[in-house]
């Protein structure tokens, strides 16, 4: 059984990836008229000085550029942000923890924040595997997040459930079938990783369910149903700069979607972190 509930290729964030694309940037970019560093250990100076964050995830955090995003979110919002990106097609936390490119990356530079995203799929897989195969890499990419500086927070990037929910696993695991059994596992399991860890959680999984239960009309997801439009993209930018900044969203750029949808996106992802 343990074989079959690990089956899930096709997915995203799977062996097939989106297009089976690498992405691994090769140092910060930087927005707001500052400078990303490559090397040494940096922490901020001053109230000038940017927030630096890393994204370590895979196709959900590179499609769109969900770093990209959110540097743009916050310098509208008048915040100075470095961000950098370490995201393989396909890649789960198991990966990123034996990846010698990962592990450099994160060690790289102190890190004001490393965000975290699973591969889409393993964190709904039952208690047994998440033990096995998701928790104690969390776990250790957490330590290694936090080596070069004590205040480095690591972030727990809640994803979505697939729009059908997991057809993959489905047959094994029966919760799975459906979207909101889907997005219940995922929510669960990032939650209970966060509170281990003493870490942030990003509920951007919990901001897209209330998102598509309240307003259907707008399109979270991609024609594969799995990855993000750039609705889906946006959002989760807005749910991780509220995360990060300890800051209201509502006023951001709309970064070109329409300003209606933007508005319900910046509303849904601030009352999400601030309503946990």
């Amino acid at each position: 059984m343990l074989s079959l509930l690990v089956i899930t290729v096709g997915a995203a964030g799977c062996s097939s990836g989106s297009g089976g694309a690498t992405r691994i940037t090769g140092g910060t970019t930087s927005f707001a008229g500052t400078t990303g560093t490559n090397g040494g250990s940096i922490s901020r100076t001053g109230p000038g000085a940017p927030v630096t964050v890393l994204f370590v995830g895979n196709s959900f955090t590179y499609v769109n550029d969900l770093p990209g995003h959110t540097a743009a979110i916050a310098r509208s919002l008048g915040n100075r942000v470095d961000v950098a990106m370490a995201a393989p097609a396909g890649y789960t936390w198991e990966q990123h923890a034996q990846d010698a490119h990962t592990r450099a990356k994160i060690l790289e530079r102190a890190w004001d924040f490393v965000v975290l995203q699973e591969q889409s799929q393993r964190p709904d897989w039952p208690a047994f595997q998440l033990r096995q195969s998701v928790i104690p890499f969390a776990l250790e990419l957490d330590q290694l997040a936090r080596q070069e500086r004590l205040e480095s927070h690591s972030v727990f990037f809640e994803t979505w459930g697939h729009r059908d929910g997991d057809r993959f696993n489905c047959a094994h695991f029966p919760e799975t079938c459906s979207y909101e059994g889907m997005q219940r596992l995922l929510s669960a399991t990032y939650a209970q990783i966060a509170n281990r860890t003493e870490a942030r959680l990003a509920p951007v999984g919990t901001a897209w369910r209330e998102v598509r239960m309240r307003h259907p009309e707008i399109v979270l997801y991609a024609g594969d149903g799995i990855h993000p439009s750039r609705q889906g993209t946006y959002l989760a930018a807005c749910v991780i700069y509220v995360t990060l900044f300890k800051k209201p969203v509502v006023g951001a750029d709309n970064l070109g979607l329409p300003v209606s949808e933007a508005q319900v996106l910046q509303r849904a992802a601030q009352q999400t972190v601030f309503h946990r």
